[in-house]
């Protein structure tokens, strides 16, 4: 295959800080340009010789007018090199944990881990602090004491540097996908084998160590990892500088003892107790600024014509919802934030300025308009759009979040802005068009009410069901959600008097669900054949969403239904104390539509609470113990991830474990 024609962007290198904004959270907006990651192409690789990516300490400026502080990059980069490969061309890379401390023992986190006290129990229904735990600003109490200071989470300032590197999105064998528990210590190499047998897409890199994803995510182990072929050449994408890939987060900054920001990003997050004098959980961490390629709301300088995004949630918690605003001649008073419920938050939403054409697992089989222009997606997922800017020559833009955010912030909220896209005046000849057709490999999933799927026009006759249930933080007053691998109890069998979730059935009968796995290390319960199609049932009962990620394949989102919330947010009749639905829940009504992006191949979907979401992936093309998880993650960290093992047809049956299907 000849070399693609895509070169890459060049960086902004050590320009000139553009003049900026002035913004209500202590920095300016809009002083430093875009930063575009280095590029690694595997095709100009010798063959069969391994790409070597070094997790490293280096220096990063979070923005202009902040000192160069250390952070952990892949390569010295943060975001980690963009790397592209050929589908059908196998990469092997070499991932080296480089991150030794002077002295060569494993470095510590280049940030600190603390938490705000909760708020006095029963002074409010919740007691995390969220506006401290918000506000820019603040140190541990390891670096000074006094106001604004707070105590460290405890064992984090020992935390020693291990990574071990998830290709997220990958189709590889168990032993190349990240397994948490196996780390590499510094000095230490792990090889791993990409086949890269899946349809142009975008994938990310990241680290997935057990017990401190997020903090190593956080201190910048990602990037993005680009699979390109011919069908997605010939539509003739926009590429080269005209392609942007955006890895999106949110930061909080650390500040000395007189208020002046170091450089340090500072993992401040709220403490919060479900009983007075009670053990204190931590929210998971949300930051007051936005970054896109780790800078504080940058400047993507840009021309009249078509643009292509690559863009990854990458932060460890907030589901984003973007829009495109024409700012140009937007003003705001002084001072004063502007929330989501006021008609100025949206007044200049750009609706048609984007159109959504592919998905986690690649492009979808038509583009996707969103409505009033909004894209929604959690963290852990890729969407890929194109944005039409050739009659926008001379305006102002602004990449914005408009989920939990307010314009003009102020200390204690979160800002909307993302990024400033400036267009250069004029127009230029740009005919392309969006193709009415991209993805010619894309088929629709169904399942059948006999009891068959449909996979385009195919019908498979056997196929397994798992079912998987998120409950409330307070279940058996943990503080924590939770995540409930479930079996179905068979007829006859005891049924317990607690952690059990009845739903009536279609038919009228009611099927109760029981927990057979809670925790990582519980024993393993789901085992698929090499080649079995499955079917996901997640049900959420109640809390706040999840980002759910299954490992392994790509899979389609065949049912999204959804129960009425009850008191406390949880549905009806689940209760918290025992675990258990008493009476059993009815069928859910219709959900949210599986139209455009929610249709398109994918590994992760945001669940949101009283939802029956049902996804459908076959597990062939790899083997080996594989993960599934909410990519919040602090919850990840936190136990909500589970294992699945996928065997040879012929090993399985002599195998103690067994799959839960039916035919």
């Amino acid at each position: 295959m000849a070399e693609p024609a895509w070169p890459p962007s060049a960086a902004a290198g050590e320009q000139a800080p553009l003049p900026g904004v002035a913004s209500g959270l202590g920095l300016a907006k809009f002083r430093d340009r875009l930063r575009i990651p280095p590029v690694i192409r595997a095709w100009h690789r010798p063959a069969n010789q391994p790409i070597r990516i070094a997790a490293e300490r280096t220096r990063v400026r979070w923005h202009a007018d902040l000192p160069e502080v250390e952070a952990w990059g892949y390569e010295g980069s943060v975001p980690g090199p963009t790397i592209e490969v050929l589908r059908g061309q196998e990469a092997r890379i070499d991932w080296e944990n480089a991150l030794a401390a002077d002295d060569g023992a494993p470095a510590t986190l280049p940030f600190d881990v603390v938490r705000v006290p909760p708020l006095p129990f029963g002074s409010v229904p919740f007691n995390a602090d969220f506006a401290t735990a918000m506000r820019p600003g603040g140190r541990s109490t390891t670096v000074a004491t006094g106001p604004d200071s707070y105590e460290p989470l405890p064992g984090t300032a020992t935390v020693g540097a291990s990574t071990v590197v998830h290709l997220h999105g990958a189709l590889t064998d168990g032993h190349n996908d990240g397994w948490a528990h196996n780390v590499a210590l510094p000095g230490r190499v792990t090889r791993c084998t990409y086949p890269n047998e899946q349809e142009a897409t975008t994938l990310w890199y990241h680290d997935h160590a057990m017990a401190v994803t997020r903090f190593n995510v956080h201190a910048g182990l990602a990037g993005f990892y680009l699979i390109r072929d011919w069908r997605e050449h010939e539509l003739g994408l926009p590429r080269g500088e005209f392609e942007i890939p955006l890895t999106l987060g949110d930061r909080n900054l650390e500040t000395d003892t007189d208020g002046v920001f170091t450089g340090r990003v500072l993992y401040k997050h709220s403490g919060f107790q479900f009983a007075e004098g009670g053990t204190v959980g931590d929210v998971p961490f949300s930051g007051p600024f936005h970054t896109a390629n780790a800078t504080i709301w940058p400047v993507l300088r840009a021309r009249p014509r078509w643009y292509r995004f690559r863009l990854l949630n990458a932060s460890g918690t907030r589901t984003l919802r973007l829009a495109l605003h024409d700012t140009t001649d937007e003003v705001f008073a002084p001072d004063v934030s502007v929330p989501a419920t006021s008609p100025a938050f949206g007044a200049h939403r750009l609706a048609p300025a984007w159109v959504v054409i592919g998905t986690d697992g690649g492009l979808l089989p038509t583009p996707s308009t969103p409505q009033d222009g909004l894209i929604e997606f959690g963290p852990g997922e890729r969407l890929d759009v194109v944005v039409d800017l050739r009659r926008l020559g001379g305006r102002t833009l602004e990449l914005r979040n408009e989920n939990g955010t307010v314009l003009n912030a102020q200390p204690g909220e979160a800002d909307a802005t993302i990024l400033q896209i400036t267009v250069r005046p004029g127009r230029e000849r740009d005919e392309w068009e969006v193709p009415r057709v991209l993805s010619q490999e894309y088929h629709r999933y169904r399942h059948h009410h006999d009891g068959t799927l449909g996979i385009g026009d195919e019908v498979v006759h056997t196929h397994e069901h798992v079912w998987v249930g998120v409950v409330p933080p307070g279940t058996h007053g943990n503080l924590h959600p939770g995540l409930w691998e479930l079996q179905e109890l068979t007829d006859g069998a005891p049924v317990p008097d607690h952690d059990v979730i009845r739903i009536t059935r279609t038919d009228g009968t009611v099927m109760a669900l029981h927990p057979v796995a809670r925790l990582f290390d519980d024993p393993t319960t789901i085992f698929f054949p090499h080649g079995a199609w499955a079917v996901w049932h997640l049900l959420h009962l109640g809390g706040p969403p999840h980002p759910m990620h299954i490992h392994m394949t790509e899979f389609q989102m065949i049912a999204r239904r959804q129960w009425p919330l009850g008191p406390g947010g949880t549905v009806p009749g689940f209760d918290p104390a025992t675990g258990t639905v008493t009476d059993p829940l009815p069928q859910p009504g219709p959900g949210r539509p599986l139209v455009g992006a929610a249709a398109g191949m994918k590994d992760t979907w945001v669940l949101q609470p009283g939802e029956w979401v049902s996804v459908l992936g076959r597990f062939a093309g790899a083997t080996g113990s594989f993960m599934y998880h909410c990519h919040i993650l602090d919850h990840e960290d936190h136990t909500m991830m589970r294992p699945f093992v996928v065997m040879a047809p012929g090993v399985l049956p002599l195998h103690r474990g067994h799959g839960g299907g039916h035919h």
